[in-house]
């Protein structure tokens, strides 16, 4: 946006304003840029045009702000300015910033999801959460020889989710029968 405010200082500015003195003031009188009172949208300042450009980001009546810079230039050549913007803020960092959004905002739904949701995985475990609570006699058909109901933590995982994780390891569909692939641990 600081780009394209600058750009519009250097060409638009002091092209808009209510001074009776400024012979352009005249020109914008008879558009929908003076009837819906705009004239605070102009390039005359940095932050002014911050102001236009962030009109045109929102798209709010982006045709009429536009109506009126380009009936104090004369030229239709104007448009091409507002268009690249468009482009430029609206069509590519506009959608990008709202996929990142978006994107995260599953993230973060996938991540309490999974935290709230329980599993039984066939009379081995019942993994709620990250938490797995499993019994240590015999675990993914092993006879260990312990006792007692035990807690297994998964802090993080970088491949797959933390419950997905805990299911692997408490299975038995892997080919030695541990569930858990020897070259995934290290």
């Amino acid at each position: 946006m600081y780009l394209f405010s600058t750009l519009g200082n250097i060409l638009f500015g002091g092209m808009i304003s209510r001074d009776p003195s400024n012979r352009l003031s005249y020109l914008v009188l008879d558009t929908e840029f003076a009837d819906s009172d705009y004239w605070a949208n102009n390039f005359n300042d940095l932050l002014g045009g911050m102001n236009v450009l962030f009109n045109l980001l929102v798209i709010n009546n982006w045709t009429e702000c536009e109506a009126g810079f380009e009936a104090v230039t004369e030229s239709k050549w104007t448009r091409l300015f507002f268009f690249a913007f468009h482009i430029a803020g609206v069509v590519m960092v506009n959608n990008v910033v709202v996929a990142v959004v978006i994107n995260h905002f599953i993230d973060q739904w996938d991540k309490q999801h999974e935290l709230n949701s329980v599993d039984n995985v066939a009379g081995e475990a019942i993994i709620i959460g990250r938490h797995a609570i499993f019994n240590a006699r015999e675990i993914t058909g092993t006879k260990t020889g312990a006792t007692g109901d035990y807690v297994a933590r998964v802090r993080r995982t970088s491949q797959m989710g933390q419950q997905a994780f805990l299911r692997r390891i408490f299975s038995r569909s892997s080919s030695d029968g541990s569930g858990v692939d020897p070259a995934s641990v290290s």
